[in-house]
């Protein structure tokens, strides 16, 4: 047992016992102190809170902020129960815990005190305004002055006594007798309530001093300056005590360092003794192998581990041929063990497979120890040769890749002559290779580079070791050939050039085969036109232009007619001839910005890039017709062809190229339709026939004295009760020669004409004026919607001659509704603005038509003198089985209801959707479920009728 504590393990166990008693009573202290700041910070914000309570209960004379005091208050009691909490009994002292348990209780104490201030300060400083606001009154009374004088020093001394400046409670008492006596004299209620209340406050400021006296009492202030005083004393203590203990630690650590250099000191030699064998086998780098006398491993060094894959764990114990991969030779096997009984050395190499799998090469020596001429061991000592099999290798592998590869290859020496040259080089150069070895490739020089070109090329090669780009050489036979040619420089040891190595790529047969795959990519074969492909590129190309420069872009989509009956009877060939030749003809009608391309078939598409307006655009639909109807002859055959084109307008028809290539095409078949040979445009109001507008511009031209125009009205009624409380008058206009016009095709006329402010005047008198009837027939009806054009608003006269209509009717403004449109809204000016604020305070009521249906500001919607708002038919469709018109219809009614008005769902059609409006707090409907517009007379029957059934 004294031998194994003399031991140098023994000793190095005692030395780490010694140390983690150490540390864990350090860990203690360290813990015990590591709060200290925490507590420290806690006590300083206690004092201060006491301090800042003390101060709070000298301020009777002034309003405190009650929350604050709170807070404060809060604050404290949370501060020291987080500290009662923590582990100060244990970290610290037990003193210090029993303490703080005190300055809780002392606290409670105090926190009952200031509550009782808190009450009796704000009573008194309320009775104190109330007794000043009295004292003003007498002072303004008509009591003697004497008494005056008595109520003024008796406030006085009151509020001396109320912010403590002396002691004048004898005084007051004197002062209050003689208030009493004059109470009773003069029986002022006023001058009681002074007495009641001067008193009352000298009784309170009594109280108020007495709670102060208490708080003094208390001494928490002392209390916690001794648990600071504690708390230091503690914490001083336990920063000594681990001084103490670190100083022990360090002692001890020398000490320890002492003996385990003598330890150390000792066991060096051994140590130098073996580290000596062991760096010559660990660090060789030769695996090492020793194995018994039956040739199962006993020992292996680090390098076997590394270039075997295997740990020494796996291998001990195993025959080394586990490591055969199969491919060495079994005579090998034969040999070395023949050689091995002989007590003979054996040299050769294996072919191993290691750990992983792969296969590695190994040149061994080995052989027999002998020990009294017996064999004790085996002693391997093997060389990795994996390496240079594979440089071998590569180098058989390289040297059949340079001459098949179908790059030239060309080296040179540090003078710049050739060496040697590959088949390959041989063929693109043209030379054979001993008529290059020893030239310099100058003779490769087509005098197609100047000399800043082999300038560029060598400072890069000076620089960076390479230069790779396109050259053009001259073979042998005179012919000039593009070359991509990669330059390497290789450097020997001292950085001088040594090898240039330089590979050549023919580049004509793919420059050519690119050139011509690149054509049949983006064109027609048939015509050597751009297909649709290259269409598409310069398209997008061309709309970018026009988008940058804010311009107009046309195309053209050209469809040939009876094309298919000229294929199917003369045959595909001659329909063919018939498009090359077409082909031709449109490239020659266009300019060189302009772009054509066939789309297959019989169809082509042209961009004009050129053509800045529709006029000009329509030019050249014009050409193109009248060139394809040119006859063309075929071979024995004299062909007629037309053609129909649609036309397509960026930006205004689409500012895409698949929009713009399809409204073309749709173009083109309305011009099909047309009878073909002809060309139209897409946009839609310019594709309108210009006849028919005009017939409409012309028929507005004394329409109303022609009697051609009526009113229809359509019922706005209550949801609830079905009640009829207005109508809106909807203009219509039936012409003699072109029939019903529906008003979506003549007011926007009327507009643009200014006809509008004629036709609007004729809506709104004859309204008013089949108002008065209708209102004979059902008393109660409230008004008329009559629709108002912005174009109206406008008009100077506009407010007068409503108001004279109205007037001339004898109807109250506020019987006349007018109805502007969503948009409107966005269209408004200060004129428009004053316009209807005018009309507003004249009594006028006013509506918002299709609401929803725009992008209305809601900043507007508070602005405008609005009484309605008309959901509009878009956003009640197919409700309530479609949630998006449902959520949208909620929002705006909901909207509208808050900001107080009145809500007409339009386009009523069904039950379900008028009970759906009805839960969702909608007032009014108005749609086909209740009534169709109706003219005069069909409106009367429906007022009679609702008469007689109500």
């Amino acid at each position: 047992m004294k031998k194994f504590i003399a031991t140098f393990e023994m000793k190095l166990i005692f030395f780490a016992f010694f140390i983690g008693s150490l540390f864990a009573y350090l860990y203690h202290i360290e813990n015990s102190i590591k709060n200290y700041s925490f507590y420290k910070k806690g006590i300083h914000e206690l004092k201060f809170i006491n301090l800042y309570l003390d101060n709070f209960l000298e301020k009777q004379d002034k309003f405190v902020n009650f929350d604050e005091i709170v807070k404060k208050t809060n604050g404290f009691d949370e501060i020291l129960n987080g500290i009662l909490k923590s582990k100060i009994k244990t970290e610290f002292s037990p003193i210090i815990y029993i303490e703080l348990a005190e300055i809780h209780s002392l606290f409670a104490e105090k926190l009952d005190y200031i509550e009782r201030y808190k009450s009796l300060q704000a009573s008194n400083l309320s009775s104190i305004y109330f007794i000043y606001d009295l004292n003003q009154y007498f002072n303004k009374s008509k009591i003697s002055n004497d008494h005056k004088v008595l109520i003024n020093q008796t406030l006085f001394l009151l509020m001396q006594s109320f912010i403590n400046l002396s002691d004048n409670q004898k005084t007051l008492n004197k002062n209050l007798n003689k208030i009493d006596i004059l109470v009773k004299e003069i029986q002022d209620k006023r001058l009681e309530l002074l007495y009641i209340h001067t008193k009352k406050t000298i009784n309170k400021i009594v109280q108020i001093n007495k709670l102060k006296d208490n708080v003094t009492n208390l001494d928490l202030a002392q209390k916690l300056e001794r648990v600071d005083t504690l708390l230091i004393e503690s914490y001083n203590k336990k920063m000594l005590m681990q001084l103490i203990i670190a100083s022990i630690f360090f002692l001890f650590l020398i000490f320890m360092i002492i003996v385990i250099y003598l330890e150390h000191k000792r066991t060096r030699k051994i140590k130098n003794e073996l580290l000596a064998f062991k760096y010559a086998v660990e660090n060789s780098d030769n695996s090492i192998i020793l194995t018994d006398p039956e040739q199962n491993i006993l020992y292996v060094n680090e390098n076997f581990e590394k270039i075997s894959g295997y740990k020494k764990e796996d291998v001990l114990g195993n025959n080394p041929r586990f490591l055969n991969s199969g491919d060495t030779p079994v005579n090998t096997y034969t040999q070395l063990n023949k050689k091995l009984q002989n007590g003979e050395k054996w040299e050769g190499e294996f072919v191993n497979k290691r750990k992983d799998g792969t296969i590695f090469y190994e040149k061994a020596s080995i052989v027999p120890i002998l020990l009294n001429k017996k064999i004790v061991n085996y002693l391997a000592i093997k060389l990795d040769i994996t390496k240079y099999v594979k440089q071998k290798e590569s180098l058989e592998l390289s040297s059949i890749a340079f001459d098949n590869i179908q790059e030239g290859v060309l080296i040179c020496d540090k003078n710049k002559k050739i060496i040697t040259v590959n088949n390959a080089f041989e063929n693109i150069s043209g030379y054979d290779r001993l008529e290059l070895l020893g030239k310099t490739p100058r003779i490769l020089q087509s005098g197609y580079h100047d000399k800043v070109f082999y300038n560029k090329m060598w400072t890069s090669i000076n620089e960076n070791n390479y230069w790779r780009g396109k050259i053009y050489d001259r073979r042998k036979d005179g012919e000039i050939i593009p070359i991509w040619l990669n330059i390497s420089a290789l450097r020997d040891k001292d950085g001088k050039f040594s090898k240039f190595i330089a590979v050549h790529t023919n580049l004509k047969e793919i420059i050519e085969t690119q050139e011509k795959a690149d054509f049949l990519a983006y064109h027609d074969p048939l015509t050597k036109l751009p297909n649709r492909a290259k269409l598409e590129e310069d398209l997008a190309y061309n709309i970018s232009i026009a988008k940058r420069n804010e311009s107009n872009l046309f195309v053209l989509f050209i469809d040939l007619d009876r094309f298919k009956i000229i294929n199917d009877t003369l045959g595909h060939q001659i329909g063919d001839e018939l498009l090359k030749v077409l082909a031709q003809r449109l490239k020659k009608v266009l300019r060189d910005t302009d772009t054509i391309a066939r789309m297959g078939g019989d169809e082509f598409i042209v961009v004009l890039d050129s053509s800045k307006t529709k006029k000009a655009a329509g030019y050249v639909c014009q050409r193109i017709l009248e060139l394809i109807k040119e006859p063309i002859k075929v071979k024995s055959h004299v062909l007629n062809t037309s053609a129909s084109i649609g036309v397509s307008m960026y930006p205004n028809d689409g500012t895409d190229i698949s929009t713009l290539i399809k409204n073309a095409d749709t173009a083109m078949y309305h011009a099909k339709e047309k009878g073909k040979d002809n060309y139209q445009y897409y946009d839609k109001q310019l594709s309108i026939d210009v006849h028919e507008q005009l017939k409409i511009e012309q028929a507005l031209k004394g329409v109303l004295q022609r009697e051609e125009m009526f009113l229809c009205y359509q019922p706005q009624y209550l949801l609830d009760t079905k009640e009829v409380v207005s109508f809106e008058a909807l203009v219509r206009w039936q012409h003699p020669v072109l029939g019903f016009i529906r008003p979506d095709k003549f007011i926007s006329i009327a507009e643009d004409t200014g006809m509008i402010v004629e036709v609007g005047k004729f809506i709104f008198e004859t309204a008013c004026k089949d108002f008065i009837e209708f209102r004979k027939l059902k008393k109660n009806l409230k008004y008329m919607a009559i629709n108002i054009s912005s174009v109206q608003f406008k008009d100077k006269n506009f407010v007068s001659d409503v108001l004279e209509i109205v007037n001339r009717y004898n109807l109250q403004p506020n019987e006349i509704e007018l109805e502007v449109t969503e948009r409107y809204i966005m269209e408004f000016s200060k004129t428009n603005m004053q316009c209807m604020s005018k009309l507003r305070e004249l009594g006028f009521r006013f509506s918002i038509d299709d609401f929803g249906t725009g992008y209305s500001s809601m900043s507007y919607l508070t602005k405008l003198p609005i009484d309605v708002i008309k959901v509009d038919k878009a956003f009640i469709d197919n409700t309530p089985h479609d949630n998006g018109n449902v959520q949208i219809s909620k929002a705006i009614v909901a909207l509208s209801k808050s900001l107080g008005y009145s809500v007409i769902a339009e386009g009523i059609e069904y039950e379900e959707q008028e009970e759906y409006l009805k839960g969702i707090d909608c007032n009014m409907g108005q749609g086909y479920l209740f009534s169709k517009p109706l003219n005069f007379q069909e409106t009367k029957e429906l007022l009679i009728k609702y008469q007689l059934d109500n």
